[in-house]
């Protein structure tokens, strides 16, 4: 849950305890960015369809969420806060995966079983 759906740019609440937030904002500079938590929550909205089940997800990937939608799509999401790309491998029951995740990057992988 989102408390704060954006925060200035030192990322404190109002009431000055360090928060997470979908956008950061620059009132300065009358600018904003979206964060991490933003594109995670785009991407789970997108892609995870309501009635998907929650299964484990091993392999290399540290940061790594994988769903299964009623229609049997695997969804995973993988995340690598490197700032080097990150080869990983994720295994979801029988399938098995290989990814180069860019540095610094959140990215979803949407599997259709044949």
């Amino acid at each position: 849950m989102y408390w704060n759906i954006s925060t200035d740019l030192t990322g404190k609440s109002t009431w000055g305890w360090a928060q997470n937030s979908l956008v950061s904002v620059d009132t300065a500079a009358r600018t904003f960015r979206y964060n991490h938590d933003y594109y995670l929550l785009k991407h789970l909205t997108h892609f995870v369809d309501v009635g998907a089940n929650s299964v484990e997800a091993t392999g290399t990937c540290d940061d790594a969420l994988a769903f299964v939608n009623p229609d049997g799509t695997v969804v995973l999401l993988l995340r690598n806060e490197l700032a080097h790309q990150q080869m990983v491998q994720v295994q979801v029951g029988s399938l098995t995966m290989t990814v180069n995740l860019p540095p610094d990057s959140l990215g979803t992988l949407a599997i259709r079983r044949a």
